[in-house]
């Protein structure tokens, strides 16, 4: 198909997409993990992550702009060659695929855990999976406008989970210090694996019609860092450090520790309420992977097959058994990479072209994800 790709996405809604692309289960162990790391120190160590997150959406963007009316999944080829274009992009996807799997996995080991320990995982797992493949499959429209409208009651919980409805007791924050800079640096990079997902930038920018898409994009990191920032500031300060690294999610326990009149059990009403920001995470990724791999499947290949194949996969990945030990280290081994190929190798692609002077043409000839 041959045209102009319409530009169909708000700013807002580019919002929407980073946002929810990266917040989903992390927030309910990052306290946790980083705390390992760097001690009292979380509280430096996360807003330094924000500032990298931030330079690396900058990377992202520049790379964007170079070929403002395609995806990744079309100048990556023309960048790398085809052969190395497709097997890049092939990981790209299988690893974006992965992820929504994982998170949907890890959702489910703490639901499990905290509230439904007799319900069995492929009822809960397999309708989240199914609805999430079929609004991903149906395009960028209806991806965004999905996950627009699930955003707003993401927002409210986000507000909601900032409000110190506990006072906090500074003698369990301080000092920030205790580790050192060397401790506050070294936390950084597990702190940056909660920001995996904003990755989705590159996908939908040519659909963007906001004349500051960047902007959008910054405004969503910032949220994500200050949010992360806060929440964590609040967990410590009630539970203190101690007691954080023995939790295995240190959010619900958080929650658990105080009953509103109406609300007697936060910690099972965040629960019931979080799944469906779960679902929009899983949305992005599924996204993002789909988008990804049509660029990798000949053009005779139907993205009907293509679509039902990775529901199969998807499915397969959340049946299949894994006791929770060995997950965690599946994720603890999935998340650097995944890092790494997400936010770092876009980087790398931008400097290449930057160097090759290759830049996108006006117009393209895919034009298949709306």
């Amino acid at each position: 198909m041959q045209g102009k790709r319409q530009k169909v996405i708000t700013g807002w809604q580019l919002f929407c997409l980073i946002l929810n692309g990266v917040v989903g289960i992390g927030i309910f162990n990052l306290a946790r993990q980083v705390g390992e790391v760097a001690g009292r120190g979380v509280l430096l160590t996360i807003p330094l992550a924000g500032l990298l997150a931030l330079g690396t959406l900058a990377g992202h963007y520049l790379l964007a702009r170079r070929f403002p009316r395609q995806t990744l999944a079309e100048y990556a080829e023309k960048i790398l060659s085809p052969p190395l274009g497709k097997i890049y992009l092939g990981l790209y996807g299988v690893l974006s695929l992965a992820l929504a799997i994982t998170v949907s996995r890890s959702y489910w080991s703490l639901v499990s855990a905290w509230a439904l320990g007799r319900t069995p995982q492929l009822a809960f797992l397999l309708p989240l999976i199914l609805v999430c493949w079929n609004v991903a499959r149906r395009g960028v429209v209806v991806t965004a406008r999905v996950v627009e409208l699930i955003n707003y009651g993401t927002l409210t919980l986000m507000l909601l989970l900032m409000i110190p409805v506990i006072p906090v007791d500074l003698d369990y924050v301080r000092p920030v210090m205790e580790t050192g800079v060397g401790g506050i640096l070294r936390g950084i990079i597990p702190s940056l694996y909660a920001t995996i997902g904003f990755d989705v930038f590159l996908i939908v920018f040519p659909y963007v019609r906001s004349r500051r898409p960047f902007a959008a994009g910054a405004a969503a990191i910032a949220l994500i860092t200050l949010f992360y920032t806060v929440t964590t500031l609040l967990i410590i300060g009630n539970l203190g450090l101690e007691l954080v690294l023995i939790n295995t999610w240190p959010l619900q326990t958080y929650l658990h520790r105080f009953a509103l009149a109406v609300f007697e059990r936060a910690d099972i009403v965040f629960l019931i309420a979080w799944v469906f920001q779960i679902i929009n995470t899983v949305i992005v990724l599924m996204f993002t992977g789909m988008t990804v791999l049509q660029g990798v499947v000949p053009q005779k290949v139907s993205r009907r097959w293509l679509h039902l194949s990775i529901l199969v996969l998807a499915m397969a990945g959340v049946a299949w058994p894994v006791k929770f030990a060995s997950q965690v280290k599946l994720v603890n081994s999935l998340s650097p990479i995944a890092f790494f190929y997400h936010a770092i190798t876009p980087l790398l692609l931008w400097l290449i072209a930057a160097l090759r002077g290759l830049k996108g043409e006006k117009t393209d000839v895919q034009d298949q994800a709306a």
